[in-house]
């Protein structure tokens, strides 16, 4: 009989580590001049319209049309002039379009979108994005720009993909990585700065101009 009961406690410890992430999640409001809501599975899907807006953990999103469904409303889905604001970092977000998972705490964005970093002062924009809000850890692709005002002039970088760290202020800029910084210019492989000292480090083949 042990031997039979120990697998069954085996697996109702494992099925119990499954569910907590998923009742880990914070209260969320919401609010919108139309709502419809439907009851799926024992589970409620909302849906509002017209000034629409979620608050959840640290940030608020408005939109025209948002959409909140599964077990704690882990997903929120945004269409439609979408304005993202994380409080605690100073991330303000703007895109047609948002998907957020509340529990991975993962935003992800396949449209265009502008980020501006109101504390770090750094306007960022691209085409597709992936943001983990856990790690502070932007990502960006196509078209992937960023801009910062610094002592020795304006950081413009450019590439293929651009990774921004925002807790630790640094870049990784790869694929046709090209950063022109005051009066200089470089362009590599891939391309990182470290906001903080101004260090700035190239990998791959390397041209730059510099005007001392």
């Amino acid at each position: 009989m042990k031997k039979r009961l120990q697998p069954i406690i085996i697996m109702l410890c494992l099925s119990m580590l499954l569910i907590l992430p998923l009742q880990a999640a914070s209260p969320i409001s919401f609010s919108g001049g139309s709502t419809s809501i439907t009851k799926t599975d024992k589970q409620l899907d909302v849906t509002m319209t017209g000034g629409a807006k979620v608050s959840a953990d640290t940030i608020t999103i408005t939109a025209d049309k948002i959409r909140i469904w599964g077990e704690n409303y882990r997903y929120v889905r945004c269409n439609g002039a979408v304005k993202a604001v994380k409080t605690d970092d100073g991330i303000t977000i703007m895109t047609p379009s948002l998907f957020f998972d509340r529990i991975t705490e993962e935003l992800k964005i396949d449209s265009w979108v502008e980020i501006q970093d109101a504390i770090n002062e750094v306007a960022l924009s691209g085409a597709h994005l992936d943001y983990n809000m856990k790690s502070n850890i932007i990502s960006l692709q196509i078209q992937s720009r960023i801009l910062k005002q610094t002592d020795d002039g304006l950081l413009v970088c450019s590439a293929d993909s651009i990774t921004y760290d925002s807790k630790n202020q640094t870049l990784v800029l790869s694929g046709r990585a090209d950063v022109k910084w005051g009066v200089d210019s470089y362009e590599a492989a891939r391309i990182t700065i470290d906001l903080k000292t101004n260090e700035l480090k190239m990998e791959g083949r390397i041209t730059g101009t510099v005007n001392g």
